[in-house]
């Protein structure tokens, strides 16, 4: 609004300033006459003694152009002004219209990997509980193994089990040794390699801590 203001002094003044000087246009050309007879007046008659009445008639006063009219110029300044601002509400209306469509797109990409981290994570739930349930199966398939290796070297003679455990890995024999009674235990690594029995039995020693 400030600097519509601004602009309509400016005009304001420029049309001001032509008028000034179209009043001095005027008035210049509202004495040339005079001075263009005067001038004549002057000047010596010509040697082939011509008439004094067919003098040279002074050049006709060129049309000044015509003053704007201030009103009509305001009028068109402000209606330019009026094009200028609808031009720019429609271009920023468009610009908000598209600004929301992308606005509306962001908000569907968004939901939809909301949905799919969801779903994703329910997946990673259920093979989680798939895993565990398998573990248990597992371990409890390994269990019972374990015990009844247990059952059938205690019931072996101590020398014909240690025979066997001297052949066995290590961290297998260990498991058994783990399970069995401690009565049985020390039957059969009685006849275990030295080496074998002492690794064992520092295993149990650390298990039993």
């Amino acid at each position: 609004m400030n600097a519509l203001k601004r602009w309509i002094a400016g005009l304001w003044v420029n049309v001001l300033i032509v008028t000034i000087a179209f009043v001095g246009v005027s008035y210049i050309h509202s004495g040339q006459p005079a001075l263009i007879l005067a001038e004549d007046q002057d000047k010596p008659e010509t040697a082939s003694g011509g008439d004094k009445n067919t003098e040279e008639a002074p050049a006709p006063c060129p049309e000044c152009p015509e003053c704007p009219d201030p009103a009509k110029v305001v009028l068109q300044g402000l209606e330019d002004k009026r094009k200028a601002v609808a031009e720019a509400s429609e271009q920023l209306a468009k610009e908000q219209k598209e600004l929301e469509t992308y606005e509306a797109q962001i908000d569907e990409k968004i939901e939809s990997l909301t949905t799919l981290k969801k779903q994703i994570e329910a997946d990673m739930a259920r093979l989680e509980k798939k895993k565990t349930a398998k573990e248990r199966e597992e371990a409890a398939a390994f269990e019972a193994k374990m015990n009844r290796l247990v059952k059938m070297y205690a019931s072996m003679k101590p020398k014909a089990a240690a025979e066997i455990v001297n052949k066995m890995e290590l961290s297998v024999a260990y498991e058994i040794f783990l399970r069995m009674r401690e009565v049985s235990a020390s039957q059969i690594l009685a006849f275990v390699e030295y080496e074998k029995a002492a690794k064992i039995s520092e295993r149990l020693a650390f298990k039993k801590r």
